[in-house]
C-alpha cells in the first residue's frame, strides 16, 4: 500500500516538472482505483458474517461433517475470497483445508467438509482465517475469528466379550447377603398390618378386597453402586508400550461404564490421571445412574491424560474404599497388580465389597496372581491383546 501511494507522489511530481498530461490522467485513474479498492474490498470484508455449524461430541472412527456458513450483508461483492481452517492434526481428513472462494453481494455461500476422529480427546477446530485483496492487488485485508469450536471425541467403545470378559461379569444386579434398603418400584406382596408401619405402606386395595389391613411388602434393593478406578500412572506402564496400553485402559474403563448404564445401574469414576481442563488430577465423578451422567463420564474419559507425578494406586485405593457402602461393586483398571494393592482390595473384600481387577497389559505372573487373589476374593481378568494395541497405537 505504501509503495503505490509513494510511485504515484513519484509519478505527479515528475508530472508537475516536465508538464505531461498523460502522468496527470495516470495519476488520476490508478489513485482512484486504489482509494476505491481500499474502501471497497475493507468495508466488504467487514459485511461478512460466518457460523461454523459442528457437533460438539463424537466417537473414536467417527467421522464428523462440518458446515461453514459464510453470509455477506453488504451489496458489494467479494471477487474472491481464501478460506483457512485450523484443524487440529488428529482430526484432519485431508492434507489442507483451504479453499479460495467468490461470494456476491447480498449472497451466502456454504462450505462443507469433514473431519475425521482417529483417536479420544479433546479439540479446539478454529480458528478460521479469511483474506481477500481487489482485482489489482492494491490492498489485502485478512479477518480472523476470535475464538474457536470445541469437539470431544469419545473414548473407543467395545462390547465385553471382545474385552476378553465373561457374558455374565460378577457386577450389576447382585444377590445380597442382608438386606439393605426396600426399593419401593420393586413389590414383593402384602403382609398384615403391624403397629408402627407407616400408613403410606397400606395396600388400600388389597384391604378392601381382603376386609383386613394389609401393608405392602417391598423386595430388598440390589442396585448397587459401581465404582470404576483408573489406573493412569505413567510409571506403572511399560515404557514402549505406555501409549497403547493407556489408551486401552481408558476404551476399557469407557466400555465398562456403558455397559452398567445400559443397566441402569450407578457407576462412578475416580482415576490418577490429568485432566487437561482442570489443570491438575482429574477430578472423580460420584455414581450416578443415567444417560446424562454416563455422558459426564465419557467426557472425563475423553479428555484425561496419563500422569508423570501421579500418587500410586494402592493410595488412591484406599481412600476410594474408605467409604464404599456395604455390597458396593469396585473394578480396578490397571496396567499390572503390585502386592501392595492386592492387599488393599482383599481389606475392601472384608469390609464387604464386590472387587474386580481389570489388567490391561502384559503381566508375566498373571496366572499365578489370579488364583492368589480368588483365594483373597478377588476376581482378576486379563484384557488385552497385542492387535488391539497396535491399532490403537497405530
Amino acid at each position: 500500500m505504501n509503495n503505490i501511494f509513494w510511485a504515484l507522489l513519484v509519478i505527479f511530481l515528475v508530472a508537475a516538472l516536465v508538464r505531461m498530461d498523460w502522468a496527470y490522467y495516470l495519476v488520476y485513474v490508478v489513485g482512484g482505483v486504489w482509494v476505491f479498492s481500499h474502501w471497497w474490498i475493507r468495508r466488504s470484508l467487514t459485511n461478512v458474517r460466518m457460523t461454523r455449524r459442528l457437533a460438539r461430541y463424537a466417537f473414536t472412527n467417527e467421522q464428523v461433517p462440518v458446515r461453514l456458513e459464510l453470509e455477506n450483508r453488504g451489496w458489494l461483492p467479494l471477487p474472491w475470497l481464501q478460506i483457512q481452517e485450523a484443524v487440529p492434526l488428529e482430526l484432519k481428513d485431508q492434507d489442507d483445508y483451504r479453499t479460495v472462494v467468490s461470494i456476491g453481494g447480498r449472497s451466502q455461500l456454504v462450505h462443507d467438509y469433514k473431519l475425521f476422529c482417529r483417536r479420544r480427546g479433546y479439540y479446539t477446530v478454529g480458528p478460521l482465517s479469511l483474506r481477500t485483496s481487489d482485482l489489482f492487488g492494491f490492498v489485502e485485508a485478512r479477518w480472523e475469528e476470535a475464538g474457536a469450536a470445541e469437539l470431544i471425541v469419545y473414548p473407543l467403545i467395545v462390547p465385553l466379550s471382545q474385552l476378553g470378559l465373561p457374558s455374565r461379569m460378577p457386577f450389576g444386579v447382585l444377590p445380597v447377603r442382608r438386606q439393605l434398603l426396600e426399593d419401593p418400584a420393586r413389590l414383593g406382596g402384602v403382609r398384615n398390618y403391624v403397629a408402627g408401619d407407616s400408613l403410606r405402606r397400606i395396600h388400600w386395595k388389597a384391604t378392601a378386597h381382603e376386609d383386613v389391613l394389609l401393608v405392602k411388602k417391598f423386595q430388598p434393593s440390589q442396585e448397587l453402586p459401581i465404582y470404576i478406578v483408573l489406573d493412569l500412572d505413567r510409571n506403572a506402564y511399560p515404557l514402549r508400550t505406555a501409549f497403547g496400553a493407556s489408551e486401552w485402559a481408558i476404551s476399557v474403563a469407557a466400555s465398562l461404564a456403558g455397559n452398567i448404564s445400559e443397566q441402569r445401574q450407578e457407576v462412578g469414576l475416580t482415576s490418577n490421571g490429568v485432566d487437561p481442563l482442570a489443570a491438575g488430577a482429574a477430578p472423580s465423578i460420584p455414581p450416578h445412574a443415567g444417560r446424562e451422567h454416563l455422558m459426564s463420564v465419557w467426557r472425563l474419559l475423553a479428555r484425561i491424560q496419563l500422569n508423570p507425578e501421579a500418587a500410586p494406586l494402592a493410595t488412591l485405593a484406599s481412600r476410594q474404599t474408605a467409604n464404599l457402602p456395604w455390597g458396593a461393586t469396585l473394578i480396578v483398571v490397571t496396567p499390572q497388580l503390585a502386592e501392595e494393592m492386592l492387599w488393599v482390595l482383599h481389606n475392601a473384600y472384608r469390609r464387604g465389597s464386590n472387587v474386580i481387577v481389570l489388567v490391561c497389559a502384559e503381566q508375566p505372573d498373571f496366572r499365578a496372581l489370579q488364583a492368589r487373589g480368588k483365594r483373597l476374593g478377588i476376581h482378576l481378568f486379563h484384557t488385552v491383546w497385542e492387535n488391539d494395541l497396535q491399532a490403537l497405537a497405530a
